[in-house]
């Protein structure tokens, strides 16, 4: 049950009243679980990553800058499926989408930097989520990559906005401080802040205020200090840690 103003916490003392009228950003609520290729991944790679995965795009990073994304149509028109550029372009096909040389080069390429799309539109983990929307429905777009400068950080997707909006209470009239989705992301930063955690290993989600980590850690002493970090954060009412040790090879 979430806490009221009057609802004493494990420490016997009343959570602060939330505070409303907040912004909810790109921070709060992206996905930070990425799958991303290179630009040398191949393109049988790709396919059978979004096959296995049940996904319909990957990003492509260089050094964790992004610099294209792949998406199933960009691997549609394919010589080896017999749906190539020359059989494309005969007559009666429309040559809006692109040129003949892109066509070819994503008919013929082998690699992700031969079919991916360039020039992805990126918005910074600050962004608001009311220009997120913006965003998608400006680019038509499902999805938009968060960068950190120019390191990707994580995506928002409309799947994403949909979780927010069903974690907002019946009647809300905005968020607040309380949400778990502002919550997941101070979990995130705690952990970001500590040596030895294994952020990038660690699945972190939040409900009704009761955090839950699974995943990995590198440092088996820096479990329980971590943890307990974790509950020191506002309006954080549990943690229920199932983080295994990343074992040595």
């Amino acid at each position: 049950m979430t806490p009221t103003a009057n609802t004493p916490t494990r420490n016997g003392r009343s959570p602060p009243p939330p505070r409303s009228n907040l912004t909810i950003r790109a921070k709060h609520i992206m996905t930070t679980n990425l799958t991303v290729v290179g630009p040398e991944t191949t393109v049988h790679g790709i396919a059978q990553l979004l096959t296995d995965r049940h996904i319909s795009a990957v990003l492509v990073t260089d050094h964790g800058a992004v610099v294209g994304i792949v998406s199933e149509g960009d691997l549609l028109h394919r010589r080896e499926l017999g749906t190539g550029f020359e059989n494309a372009s005969s007559p009666g096909t429309s040559g809006k989408r692109a040129n003949e040389s892109i066509a070819r080069r994503k008919s013929d390429g082998r690699h992700a930097r031969d079919v991916m799309t360039g020039q992805v539109v990126t918005l910074p983990e600050d962004a608001s989520l009311a220009d997120v929307v913006k965003t998608l429905q400006a680019n038509h777009i499902r999805r938009v990559p968060i960068v950190r400068g120019a390191k990707l950080v994580g995506v928002v997707s409309r799947a994403d906005i949909m979780r927010a909006l069903a974690a907002r209470p019946d009647g809300s009239h905005g968020p607040t401080s309380r949400d778990d989705d502002m919550i997941r992301y101070h979990v995130i930063e705690t952990l970001l802040s500590i040596p030895g955690t294994s952020p990038w290993a660690t699945t972190v989600t939040v409900s009704d205020g009761i955090v839950e980590l699974t995943g990995s850690v590198e440092d088996e002493a820096i479990r329980d200090p971590s943890r307990i970090a974790i509950e020191g954060i506002p309006d954080v009412v549990e943690v229920r840690d199932h983080r295994s040790i990343i074992q040595p090879y």
